[in-house]
């Protein structure tokens, strides 16, 4: 009797025990096929060319900044940053690599930025600018001087599990403070400046 019903016992547990373990490899299956964040930027290749126009040597001195766009942002995404930096670049003052262009608190509904966004710290969707190694509170061109060789530049869209809590004039070094332990996200993209020298 005794014996029959341990049987019964182990037969039901190994019934009850199957389904939770089909239900662990679905929810796995599900992390694995979920799309990562991914940064585009229309106007060019990942890795390839940056126009002038978003360059100092736009027409006029008239440098926009360029579109950005994105998608498959993280479902615990509160807010984006916007980072960008130019790692070959000659070192200012703290930073480890010059920094162009920095926008946080992009509110989460948002997929794109259009071309030629506005300077100034405060942007009609409630983000802000903040300013960059020349001073400027908004988009600052990449600049690479003639005879230099390919100049990289990395455009990294960060997804935050929060908006951030910092004073509107905040820096870049407060900004990447706030972040840390509260990124859900990060997609990066890079553009090359070469300009030839005149001959």
């Amino acid at each position: 009797m005794h014996v029959r019903w341990l049987v019964f016992v182990l037969a039901c547990g190994g019934a009850v025990a199957a389904p939770e373990q089909s239900q662990g490899q679905t929810a796995g299956a599900d992390r694995v096929q979920r799309p990562r964040l991914r940064l585009t930027i229309p106007s060019f290749s990942d890795a390839g060319p940056i126009p002038l126009q978003f360059t100092c040597y736009a027409d006029g001195g008239q440098a926009m900044s360029p579109p950005l766009r994105w998608a498959n942002a993280p479902e615990a995404t509160r807010s984006f940053v916007l980072m960008v930096t130019g790692p070959e670049n000659h070192r200012r003052g703290s930073h480890t690599v010059a920094f162009f262009w920095g926008r946080w608190n992009i509110p989460a509904s948002t997929t794109q930025l259009a071309e030629g966004q506005p300077r100034g710290a405060e942007q009609p969707d409630g983000s802000r600018h903040m300013e960059s190694d020349d001073g400027i509170v908004g988009y600052d061109p990449p600049c690479a001087p003639p005879g230099a060789g390919p100049i990289h530049y990395q455009f990294k869209l960060y997804a935050l599990d929060q908006m951030l809590s910092l004073p509107s004039d905040a820096t870049r070094d407060a900004v990447l403070q706030a972040m840390d332990g509260h990124i859900v996200g990060a997609s990066t993209y890079y553009g090359v400046l070469e300009r030839l020298p005149q001959r």
